[in-house]
């Protein structure tokens, strides 16, 4: 998880684009929207507090995240789902704040609400991409794909006036 934040402020690279579309197609969302970099912490908190701010992208994961949820659970028991769910979370929480600490410095600042933020999006990815796992999702679901942009130093911060996001 060392390499989660890293990328903050780089632009994107032609793979990582292709990431970004295969996870809005993944979801059901326009995966032709163009998808721009962020380039600084203000930036970025201009994306996610923009009123334009589309939910489309959200709403899509929290339909998919429900349906990952009956499944596992289905499959595993949902005690045994949210143990795992909970143990990911405990083992990775101090050292995705730590990152997006870190990544602040190095391209900061930004504030503790922001860098908050950002950590908090990440945990939610890694929380999502393991449920997909626990469902029998494979690496190309769309959970896993954004946890794999999170992991490769970017956040994906959403959908405004038509265009995706990405710092």
């Amino acid at each position: 998880m060392s390499d989660w934040f890293f990328m903050l402020g780089e632009p994107l690279e032609l793979a990582e684009r292709g990431q970004v579309r295969g996870y809005l197609r993944g979801l059901g969302v326009l995966d032709e929207l163009p998808v721009e970099s962020v380039g600084d912490w203000e930036g970025a908190r201009r994306v996610i507090d923009d009123p334009e701010w589309d939910r489309r992208w959200w709403d899509a994961e929290q339909a998919e995240r429900q349906s990952l949820q009956q499944r596992a659970g289905a499959a595993l028991g949902q005690g045994a789902v949210l143990r795992t769910l909970s143990e990911t979370l405990e083992r990775a929480g101090e050292a995705i704040h730590g990152a997006a600490a870190v990544a602040s410095t190095r391209r900061g600042p930004a504030d503790a609400a922001l860098i908050r933020a950002a950590a908090g999006a990440a945990s939610e990815a890694l929380y999502l991409s393991e449920l997909a796992r626990l469902a029998g999702a494979g690496a190309q679901h769309p959970f896993a794909v954004k946890q794999a942009l999170f992991a490769g130093g970017h956040w994906p911060l959403g959908i405004v006036n038509a265009r995706f996001y990405v710092f």
